[in-house]
Formats: C-alpha cells, sequence, structure tokens
C-alpha cells in the first residue's frame, strides 16, 4: 500500500461513503499517515529499507506494519 505520489494533496478522493462511514481510500490514507507520523515521533533514526514493493520488503526483513521506502515513496508493509 502506498499514496499516490502528488505534489500536492488532492481531496478529491472520497471521504466518507454513500452510508457516511469513512470510505477505505480514506481509512489507508489515515492508517499510512498514522505510521509515519508515529515513526518520526518516536525518533525514526534508522535508514529505511528500500523495496520494490511489500514482497521485496518482506524479503528485505520488513515487518507487516512497519515503513519502508519504494524510492522517495514511503510505504507501509501490509502483506
Amino acid at each position: 500500500m502506498s499514496l499516490p505520489v502528488k505534489t500536492k494533496f488532492d481531496p478529491g478522493f472520497p471521504i466518507v461513503d454513500k452510508d457516511g462511514r469513512p470510505s477505505q481510500s480514506f481509512r489507508d490514507y489515515m492508517s499510512t499517515l498514522d505510521a509515519l507520523v508515529a515513526a518520526i515521533a518516536t525518533g525514526m533514526n534508522t535508514a529505511l529499507v528500500n523495496a520494490a514493493n511489500d514482497a521485496a520488503a518482506a524479503n528485505a526483513g520488513v515487518g507487516v506494519g512497519q515503513l519502508y521506502r519504494n524510492g522517495s515513496v514511503i510505504q507501509v508493509r501490509d502483506a
């Protein structure tokens, strides 16, 4: 899972579904943002593993829910 690469935040994705519940896109965004903020707040002082996708990150030792990077995009391993 990763956020789209953009130069600025696009508020165009749906925040709620037709029933008024948070959309999957919004939940994914908030989960990724929460992981990033938590890592920064705890003093993330180690370099992130650079991996092309979740499978490559897993092979490099990144655990589920941990951060890694794909170039300049920070991602959270979810599988």
